[in-house]
């Protein structure tokens, strides 16, 4: 059986900036990121059972992107690395004023750092959010909030530093 490419092209044209951008926030090396993106695609062209739903699909793809993410992670090999706001700059808000919060955003622990990224641009809620990461709720909630209090701080650093 061939991969279907068909699949390949809409699944990638569908959720292929959202996959890469969180295998990127996981595994900050955008080479490895390509790769989890590309495992994940070939994956889905794998899958014979149909969705329940879009959401249903995205879901299990983001899932999916995790997983290969700490699979990937946990090998012996490593590459070169490149910073993660360099990687990112492509995602980063065009509006100066959003500019701050995304460095702070970059700034935070790889978990609270997926948490925000799932929760305020993914729209998942927390059970969905601990879910797809493996995690309990309460300890997802827990990096919300912890994440909140440490972007408060920066920016309240970083406001305070702009006065005269």
């Amino acid at each position: 059986m061939g991969i279907d490419t068909q699949t390949m092209e809409q699944t990638f044209a569908q959720y292929g900036r959202t996959i890469y951008r969180l295998a990127l926030q996981y595994t900050r090396q955008p080479p490895d990121a390509e790769d989890v993106l590309q495992e994940v695609l070939l994956e889905r062209c794998r899958r014979t059972e149909p969705f329940q739903s879009p959401e249903h699909e995205r879901r299990w793809l983001l899932r999916v992107a995790v997983n290969k993410s700490r699979n990937l992670l946990r090998t012996v090999r490593r590459r070169p690395t490149v910073p993660l706001d360099e990687a990112l700059a492509e995602y980063a808000p065009a509006e100066p004023s959003y500019r701050a919060l995304y460095e702070a955003v970059l700034s935070l622990p790889r978990d609270y750092r997926l948490t925000v990224d799932l929760y305020y641009y993914e729209g998942y809620s927390t059970g969905e959010i601990a879910a797809l990461l493996g995690a309990r709720e309460a300890t997802v909630r827990t990096w919300l909030r912890r994440a909140r209090l440490k972007l408060k701080e920066l920016l309240k650093e970083e406001w305070d530093d702009d006065q005269p």
